[in-house]
């Protein structure tokens, strides 16, 4: 049996390809364990899967101020020393990192022992990571146009987001009743990713009787912003009844974006993924300071593919009108979700489980090699 290390987790951007990637590979009988971060978001996700094996590990990202450096430093250490006492126990046969900051000590205590390793980046701007675990690791996930500096162009693989299996299209109506909302009225969804957006939420709450006006009912998925779900009525301008819905945290995000008739969302790698397989037209308003901007390479790519549209936080003032037209415009929602079918064609997770698989055939195959021309030569 094959073993996979796994090192996801921090954010659910990191986290859930990770688990698409290990249902994957354990469908085909390997066995996989998954390095995450001591984070909330990790061990609620988690509980839904008891297929893999998991380990917590001490984190914190990068940082260039002196306090949260050392801490990065001392944690980084400890990561290291803990997946490589943990690697020469189980000898996994090769070692993915899907970014963030507990890819880092997985990567380097499996090249210390010469393990074959794999970095996957999901942003249309290489993270720090992955810009520096590029230079050694066997293979380099990216996704299309996307590059990094390596010793070796050939280890690149261009490939888009692995989704997990929970993440489909259900019916637009069953999804709406399933979290108590009118199926004849359009449904705004508002998310922020597992980080929760207090602009959007913020925005939301200020245009709830303008949205009901129109009769557009919302779910909004706050993050750690609010400490208790809440639910809140409106009535339209036809005096019927509009409903509001404020959660913290959905771990049924296949069928709140099934529900949605639009998504307002920031424009995480993750997000964007699971939107498209849901088929759930989208307006994005970038986070504007997400490192390096990637996530407005991430949302400007979205709208080139013609999935949806791009709204930058300066002019969140205009999303109210944006909305109400986006939401009412059948023909566009219509070619955004036909545009999303196009963009959802290639399986990664198969191409990713067959490419791993291949890598350690070749790394186990390079010794036997060796040594048989050794013996040809004596």
């Amino acid at each position: 049996m094959k073993k996979a290390f796994i090192a996801c987790g921090g954010t659910g951007g990191h986290l859930a390809p990770g688990i698409a990637l290990a249902e994957e590979l354990n469908s085909r009988g390997w066995e996989c364990s998954l390095l995450i971060s001591r984070k909330q978001v990790d061990s609620r996700l988690l509980k839904k899967y008891s297929d893999f094996i998991y380990e917590s590990l001490p984190g914190s990202p990068f940082s260039i101020r002196p306090i949260r450096l050392i801490r990065f430093a001392v944690n980084l250490v400890k990561g290291t020393l803990r997946c490589y006492a943990r690697m020469k126990i189980e000898k996994p046969d090769v070692v993915i990192g899907f970014g963030g900051f507990l890819s880092m000590p997985a990567i380097v205590a499996a090249c210390i022992q010469g393990l074959p390793t794999a970095i996957h980046e999901a942003n249309r701007i290489a993270g720090r990571v992955t810009r520096i675990v590029g230079v050694f690791a066997n293979r380099i996930y990216l996704p299309p146009g996307v590059s990094v500096r390596t010793t070796r162009s050939s280890r690149i693989r261009p490939l888009g987001m692995p989704v997990r299996n929970e993440i489909r299209l259900h019916s637009k109506s069953t999804a709406k009743k399933h979290f108590g909302f009118d199926p004849d009225k359009k449904l705004l969804v508002v998310m922020g990713g597992s980080q929760g957006a207090e602009a959007l939420n913020t925005w939301l709450k200020e245009n709830l009787e303008s949205l009901a006006q129109r009769e557009i009912q919302a779910l909004c998925l706050t993050g750690s912003a609010m400490k208790v779900d809440s639910t809140m009525t409106f009535r339209s301008a036809k005096g019927n009844e509009v409903r509001f819905f404020f959660s913290r945290f959905s771990d049924e995000m296949s069928y709140v974006l099934s529900a949605a008739d639009l998504v307002v969302t920031r424009s995480g790698a993750g997000s964007i993924a699971e939107i498209i397989r849901c088929r759930a037209p989208a307006i994005l308003v970038p986070f504007p300071f997400a490192a390096d901007d990637h996530q407005r390479a991430n949302a400007r790519y979205f709208e080139m593919l013609g999935c949806g549209l791009v709204l930058d936080q300066e002019y969140i003032g205009e999303l109210d009108a944006e909305v109400k037209d986006v939401i009412y415009n059948e023909w566009l929602l219509q070619r955004f979700r036909s545009n999303m079918h196009k963009a959802d064609r290639t399986d990664v997770r198969a191409f990713m489980a067959n490419d791993l698989n291949t890598l350690v055939s070749e790394r186990a195959e390079a010794p036997a090699a060796g040594s048989m021309k050794g013996a040809e030569n004596g």
